[in-house]
């Protein structure tokens, strides 16, 4: 992992620890209060299923489980329940019991995209793949809204099934690309990596591109596209990107210039052009 990409990972969590222990502590405070209704009224189902999904929350899927399971022998039984509870199976890796949840989860309301999206991320992990494209592939074609990941967990699948069929994973990520609002970094990432997996040269050099005329800081890319310039053997149009990278970094404001990530950067560039001029 280049050092730049490995600030970047670090600092995203290290805030995401950051949230999860405040998120954490608060929970636990919840969980207390919710203790002492029980407490008060110990055969109310409404209330250990609320106990549950804090639970849940909390990682601690044990009691979570132990919870729902009350709550569902003093009467409550719904489709919200049996989600949660097949969704804490999961979790907990207890993958058969999450799967027969999710069907009793579908008896309650067969055309769920909810349901059939936690079935379908729980039949890949069984490695029941054609399952689990059939049930994605329910939740693909009947979702505006969904977020680059379940696209790219469809094109997983597709991959899973058959390891060579990057076109049909390729497609899938276009018409998440075709259907989000924005141009979401995660979608072009995931598709360079297909194309250069799949050996599609120029279709590689025309996602560079798509990235760079996407984004307004450009200079780590027009670097990323010189290095596999040069490592395909083109050394005349890697030395131009590498220009073009040298020369978005003299754009930048005065600030930016002193930044670990562009030093790193400068750095890179300079070992890169050496490579170039051997």
């Amino acid at each position: 992992m280049d050092l730049i990409k490995k600030q970047v990972y670090i600092a995203i969590l290290l805030l995401l620890f950051f949230s999860e222990v405040k998120a954490h502590g608060s929970l636990s405070v919840r969980i207390n209060e919710k203790t002492n209704e029980i407490y008060k009224s110990p055969k109310n189902a409404t209330l250990y299923f609320e106990r549950g999904y804090l639970y849940q929350q909390h990682r601690e899927y044990k009691k979570a489980i132990k919870d729902y399971k009350k709550s569902e022998q003093l009467g409550l039984k719904n489709k919200l329940l049996y989600f949660r509870k097949s969704e804490t199976y999961y979790k907990a890796n207890k993958l058969n019991k999450a799967l027969n949840t999710s069907e009793i989860c579908l008896k309650y309301d067969p055309i769920d995209i909810k349901t059939y999206k936690l079935k379908g991320q729980i039949l890949f992990k069984l490695k029941k793949y054609n399952k689990a494209k059939t049930a994605y592939k329910y939740v693909i074609e009947n979702t505006t809204d969904l977020r680059p990941e379940d696209y790219i967990t469809y094109s997983n699948i597709i991959l899973a099934i058959d390891n060579k069929n990057y076109k049909s994973a390729i497609a899938a990520l276009d018409l998440g690309l075709k259907k989000a609002d924005a141009n979401p970094i995660t979608f072009q990432l995931k598709k360079l990596e297909y194309l250069k997996k799949s050996n599609q040269i120029k279709k590689v050099l025309i996602q560079y591109n798509t990235i760079i005329q996407s984004y307004k800081r450009k200079e780590f890319w027009y670097y990323e596209k010189a290095k596999y310039l040069l490592e395909i053997g083109d050394y005349e149009n890697s030395n131009i990107a590498l220009q073009q990278a040298k020369l978005a970094i003299k754009e930048l404001k005065l600030k930016y210039l002193n930044v670990t990530a562009i030093k790193t950067l400068q750095t890179n560039i300079n070992e890169l052009d050496i490579k170039l001029n051997l």
